[in-house]
């Protein structure tokens, strides 16, 4: 295979179809490993990075474009494959190694990066799939080896999801409070992140899952990978409903959609000294009456993909325990725009997986 060439799927325009092209790629220099990409999730981000922004409510769009992203941009940023060139100074990986790619790059200089938070950079953002080309591609070049982590004999279409899917909801869970059996957490949004969601908490806490998602076969989904009960947020009287199944003691909501009506939906489920942590990006404003903060006595928090030792501590969990496995729909890569316009209209269960 050549090396020096990369095939990349990309959109040339914002909002446009992604269109295969090639680039030429020099020699790997320092620490750079070139990984030769055998399995690349879909993620619903994807859609915004094409579209160019976020809807950040208000009438008000965020930009891509202005934040320093230049087209033609090559996305995915769940990438698995195999470690096929190394620069000279290279360490700690070697030729064959089976890896996924952390994507979320910062300046990989500062102290948040070091700590292994480079998603939290304050200087400059290089993710992979966004700023730098993704995994939308037969090769991938990575900045620096240490953004590699092995997978050993993990199945590689699964652990390629790990880089997104897998870490975002790791990284959510992990910051809710630990619950009693008794107690019932709300998972909000049931597709690739929240169905790993619901499968990790089911896996790793005792507290019963309630499963919200408008697809009934998500909901189904839901139900067969932990959750005790599933429900329509788009039916009426949905919050009461849901409150009452649940004795009206969910201690925590977990909001993998981010819209006004996810949040809003959130914030209303959670018992007093609830917790409510914001994971999806679909976009708009939270609103509330500011003295229910007070007499809820309500956290609220964001939670943003994880950090590099989050990703390492998930593999860990993987290899030594069996997680229940989501769906996976995997789809060759020459098939990227029909597969992003399912994800667009909600035809995905699971994880779409993409193969060059």
């Amino acid at each position: 295979m050549n090396y020096r060439c990369a095939h990349r799927w990309a959109f040339p325009k914002w909002g446009g179809e992604l269109i295969e092209h090639s680039d030429d790629l020099a020699a790997p220099a320092g620490r750079e490993v070139t990984v030769r990409v055998t399995h690349c999730g879909m993620c619903h981000s994807d859609l915004h990075v094409q579209a160019g922004g976020f809807d950040m409510g208000g009438g008000k769009l965020s930009s891509l474009e202005r934040a320093g992203t230049k087209l033609p941009v090559t996305m995915g940023h769940e990438i698995g494959g195999e470690v096929v060139e190394l620069g000279p100074d290279v360490k700690d990986v070697k030729l064959g190694d089976k890896v996924i790619v952390y994507p979320w790059l910062g300046c990989g200089e500062c102290m948040v990066c070091e700590r292994g938070d480079d998603h939290l950079c304050p200087r400059a953002s290089r993710n992979l799939g966004i700023q730098l080309p993704g995994g939308y591609a037969d090769l991938v070049r990575v900045p620096h080896e240490r953004y590699l982590v092995p997978i050993g004999k993990l199945e590689p279409a699964r652990a390629a999801t790990f880089a997104c899917a897998g870490i975002t909801a790791f990284g959510a869970i992990r910051k809710l409070d630990p619950l009693d059996a008794e107690d019932h957490v709300a998972i909000i949004g049931c597709g690739g992140v929240g169905m790993t969601a619901v499968a990790l908490y089911s896996a790793t806490a005792s507290a019963r899952i309630i499963a919200i998602d408008p697809d009934p076969a998500k909901r189904e989904a839901a139900l067969a990978h932990g959750a005790t009960m599933a429900f329509d947020p788009n039916e009426a009287g949905a919050a009461k409903t849901i409150g009452k199944a649940c004795g009206f003691n969910i201690a925590g909501a977990v909001d993998f959609v981010g819209s006004e009506s996810s949040s809003s939906l959130a914030v209303n489920l959670v018992r007093r000294t609830g917790q409510v942590i914001i994971v999806g990006l679909f976009g708009g404003e939270f609103r509330m009456p500011l003295p229910m903060f007070a007499l809820k006595s309500l956290r609220i928090s964001g939670s943003y993909v994880a950090g590099l030792h989050e990703l390492r501590d998930l593999v860990a969990l993987a290899q030594r325990a069996t997680l229940p496995q989501i769906p996976l729909d995997l789809r060759p890569l020459a098939g990227v725009n029909q597969a992003l316009d399912d994800l667009t209209k909600g035809r995905v269960v699971g994880r779409v997986v993409l193969q060059p």
